[in-house]
């Protein structure tokens, strides 16, 4: 099996380590690894000599630890040179914006992975790897904390120290000249060490590479976040010399605290918003097993504790009250005092007993209505707190739900919580603590349980027409303006197929009756001028006009007032406009922001009469389907406040329609800066988008799918819609090879169970009959900045809906990028009544031509050596076949896509 890009760091065979004074390396490390390493001390002119052994070695050695001075660093790197090493961490204490530069170069000009600098360095404590500047090795765990902070790094293993926390890695980021966080939460993804991540974050550079990162993290294993710096973009760990842009830059259109909360919940993973709180989440992650919902009971030995824990739960927050069943009452009964409390909470006022502790437990974490049990004990001079601590430890890490203690006080409880925490159950100085490690792991259930709901098939939507969009955008930038008319605003939202209210521009007062003539009374009129943002601050609307007379005179005094309380402004005109709803018709705000990281951000809120306030709005990362659309609008205030229960659901459909155009306009037109829709009036089933306003970016932004790179004005890539084609089979029948889609979940599980026996075996090794929910989720919510997945459908009958079709998937094509981020794995399986027809061609061709178009270097795959047609097929596509050294019943199939090919004995880079 080939090394992760990253094993030379994490994982090295042979070390290197350079210093001006003792590593603690050197004590921790095993044997084996010890006699593979060699010490290198700089003298007192603070240069070292490089042993002729290490330049003239065939194999380059796996690490080089190098912790200097400043002003050596640069002479030592090159000392370094001639070993080769493959991964070099730079231990240097004092930041610098030119050893960033020089050591990003070095790493470029020697192929080598470079860790820092300004880094505190990194431990794989199970491997006795302590490549840090920390005294001591840390205990071994399943936890990993990586850091920007080489400060927060050493607070964590401080702390860890002292509270028998272990990890898996620990990783301090430093200055991030050659390694970033999106490159290590990919190793850690891989690592089968690893089963959860802490991440202290401050700085993300490239919004896109992180949350393709943070997803495919997310997805598999619980990643908790605590992000710094909650006012914008000061300096931090990762430019820590940079220029504070906070005092001299305007505020962002939408906070980017909030923006980053969104991207967090659209990545499933969990942000926790103080210093402690990452501690509760490291040792909550290290210890507990994952709940399967947010309902907790509390066991507590006084009522006074029991109810702190219980003013921690509740709707709104992470933690739900569990209700207990009349069984589970009835056995607490029979097990603890006559005075106790046998509901939620569980309160033994008596001196606790530790078989009647240890039984409680076990009665509740029997109760199906229960996730998870907290058990709050204070001391009590009348029991044997001790043996209760024993009792729990004996209990607690084999009960099948996790099981969380909190020993309140100290100098008596102290030693108690370390009994627990190294019998393998985390336990805590205070409920609020132990409550919210409790409410990290059920966000993290919750986010994922979201992220597995498959969005039902969605019907064909109509076509956007995005000719007559970029007419519109091309027009306005001719003319040397960033924003649109009203008119301009509302054709382009027409574009999109979003329904708008007729508005006719008027730049006289027999222009103005004309327009009212044509459209029928009752009207509205507003002041139309570039240089007004909100029209209501220049008195620029008039409402309800039911005549020509009331129009003439309300044009006359809207001019006026628009030129006295804005003299500078230019105004084009007035709008004249169809009443959009009669009188108290229910109103909505939408729109779209850029944030200056994380691209375009959609907006759902009260109406701005109602509140501006960032608070009234919910904010979701586009690309949005259907699903996510109305998960963005249940989040919103407007919706508890107003929507709920109210509208009708043809109403609920329009408005998560109009939120997927929308998204569909930024997706397709990068030159959009904001969209700006108040109010969206909702009349019974009717929705339409009353004032609108568009603007542009500064620079043209071009095409929003250039291939490699492609929608890079975005954090999340969209659909990839250029791969869609519509293709005829030999006898004239249609079919459709295109992207596959979250609303695919169904079609591809009718698909995977319709294969045979022997089409699975061929695609899965397996004799599988269906895909789990979080295998069918993986497969449809693509991360296309990583992963290509192809399906070709057809359309037929639909069995339970008479005389409607449904779109069929006869075959799927696939690739996802391997570590090296240059070569991809592809699979591919065609339904068996569809095989021999030219469509496994046809969907390799396209899925060959999308990884050529995206710059990678070689796509590659592994085929049962008896699958001969699969063989033949890849043969005739060009691709080469080796016999698998790993397992010779198995064929590595490859095409190199860049370069004149190869010949074919050389297989790709492993």
């Amino acid at each position: 099996m080939s090394r992760h890009a990253l094993s030379p760091l994490f994982d090295p065979h042979s070390l290197i380590a350079i210093s001006d004074r003792p590593l603690p390396m050197m004590a921790s490390l095993p044997a084996a690894l010890r006699a593979r390493t060699t010490e290198l001390r700089l003298d007192e002119r603070r240069t070292c000599v490089l042993p002729a052994g290490l330049a003239q070695a065939a194999e380059r050695p796996d690490l080089a630890v190098v912790s200097v001075p400043r002003d050596a660093l640069r002479t030592t790197l090159e000392t370094l040179a001639p070993a080769r090493p493959r991964a070099v961490a730079v231990l240097t204490h004092e930041p610098s914006l030119e050893d960033n530069d020089f050591c990003r170069a070095w790493a470029a000009a020697h192929d080598c992975i470079l860790l820092g600098p300004h880094s505190f360095g990194l431990q794989r404590p199970h491997a006795g790897l302590n490549a840090s500047v920390h005294p001591s090795l840390g205990r071994s765990g399943r936890v990993a904390l990586v850091t920007q902070s080489r400060s927060i790094m050493a607070v964590v293993m401080d702390w860890a120290d002292d509270n028998r926390t272990g990890f898996s890695t620990v990783v301090s980021l430093g200055s991030e000249a050659a390694l970033d966080v999106p490159r290590v939460l990919d190793f850690l993804v891989a690592d089968a060490r690893t089963d959860s991540i802490a991440l202290y974050l401050e700085d993300v550079r490239d919004a896109r590479e992180f949350m393709s990162a943070i997803r495919a993290a997310a997805s598999v294993k619980p990643v908790v976040v605590l992000k710094a710096g909650h006012g914008g973009r000061e300096r931090t760990s990762v430019r820590p010399l940079a220029a504070d842009e906070s005092a001299s830059a305007a505020p962002p259109p939408v906070p980017s605290d909030m923006v980053f909360d969104a991207a967090l919940r659209r990545a499933g993973a969990v942000r926790v918003r103080y210093f402690v709180q990452l501690f509760s989440a490291v040792k909550a992650l290290g210890f507990a097993k994952l709940p399967s919902g947010r309902r907790i009971a509390v066991l507590a030995n006084g009522s006074g504790p029991a109810q702190l824990a219980l003013d921690q739960l509740g709707p709104g927050r992470p933690v739900m009250r569990a209700e207990l069943g009349e069984d589970t009452r009835r056995q607490l009964a029979a097990t603890l005092s006559a005075n106790a409390w046998t509901d939620n909470p569980v309160v033994e006022f008596s001196a606790p007993d530790p078989q009647a502790c240890a039984q409680a437990v076990q009665a509740i974490v029997a109760d199906a209505g229960v996730d998870g049990v907290l058990a709050v004990l204070s001391p009590d001079p009348e029991a044997d707190m001790r043996a209760v601590a024993q009792a729990l430890a004996a209990t607690a890490p084999k009960a099948s739900k996790p099981v969380i203690t909190c020993f309140m006080g100290d100098a008596a409880m102290r030693p108690l919580r370390r009994i627990l925490d190294d019998a393998g159950s985390p336990s805590f100085r205070t409920p609020e603590a132990a409550v919210d490690a409790f409410g990290n792991l059920a966000t993290y259930h919750y986010n994922q349980q979201l992220l597995l709901q498959t969005p039902p098939p969605e019907p064909p939507g109509q076509e956007p027409d995005l000719a007559g969009a970029r007419i519109l955008l091309d027009g306005a930038r001719r003319e040397g303006r960033l924003t649109l008319t009203e008119p301009e605003s509302k054709a382009l939202l027409a574009a999109f197929h979003i329904p708008v209210v007729q508005v006719l521009l008027a730049r006289t007062p027999a222009e103005a009756v004309i327009a009212a003539q044509q459209i029928g009374f009752p009207v509205a009129i507003k002041i139309d001028s570039p240089d007004v943002v909100r029209k209501s601050a220049v008195r620029g609307v008039h409402l309800d006009i039911r005549n020509s007379t009331e129009l003439v005179t309300a044009y006359q005094r809207m001019l006026a007032n628009a030129h006295a309380a804005a003299p500078q402004a230019y105004i084009e005109g007035i709008t004249v406009e169809a009443m959009a709803g009669p009188p108290g018709s229910a109103k909505v705000s939408m729109g779209v922001a850029r944030d200056a990281l994380f691209g375009p951000v959609i907006r759902f809120g009260f109406a701005r009469s109602r509140s501006e306030s960032p608070s009234n709005r919910s904010l979701e990362l586009p690309p949005l389907n259907g699903f996510l659309a109305r998960r963005l609008m249940e989040r919103s205030p407007v919706w508890r406040y107003a929507l709920a229960g109210q509208l009708s659901p043809r109403a609920l459909d329009a408005l998560e329609d109009v939120l997927v155009r929308i998204s569909e306009i930024v997706c397709a037109l990068p030159d959009i800066e904001t969209i700006d829709i108040d109010p969206v009036m909702i009349d019974g089933d009717r929705v339409v988008a009353a004032d609108t306003r568009i603007t542009l970016t500064r620079e043209t932004a071009g095409d929003a799918d250039a291939g490699l790179g492609g929608y890079a004005h975005m954090a999340i890539h969209p659909y990839p819609a250029r791969l869609v084609r519509h293709l005829q089979f030999k006898d004239g029948s249609p079919y459709t090879i295109r992207p596959i889609r979250p609303e695919d979940a169904a079609p591809l599980q009718d698909f995977t169970r319709q294969l045979s026996e022997h089409t699975r075996y061929m695609r899965f090794i397996s004799f599988m009959r269906e895909l789990s929910p979080r295998t069918l989720a993986r497969y449809t919510q693509v991360d296309y900045h990583r992963e290509l997945a192809l399906v070709a459908t057809v359309w037929e009958a639909d069995p339970d809906h008479p005389g409607e079709l449904r779109e069929a998937i006869i075959g799927v094509a696939r690739y996802l990028l391997n570590a090296d981020g240059e070569s991809a794995e592809y699979a591919l399986v065609i339904g068996d009544a569809w095989q021999r027809r030219g469509l496994g061609i046809q969907l390799m061709t396209t899925l060959v031509d999308a990884a050529r178009r995206q710059g990678l270097a070689v796509i590659e795959g592994l085929v049962l050596g008896n699958n001969r047609p699969m063989l033949t097929l890849m043969g005739r596509l060009g691709f080469h076949v080796d016999v698998d050294p790993d397992d010779f019943s198995m064929r590595r199939v490859w095409l190199r896509l860049k370069g004149d090919g190869a010949p074919a004995g050389d297989g790709p880079a492993r």
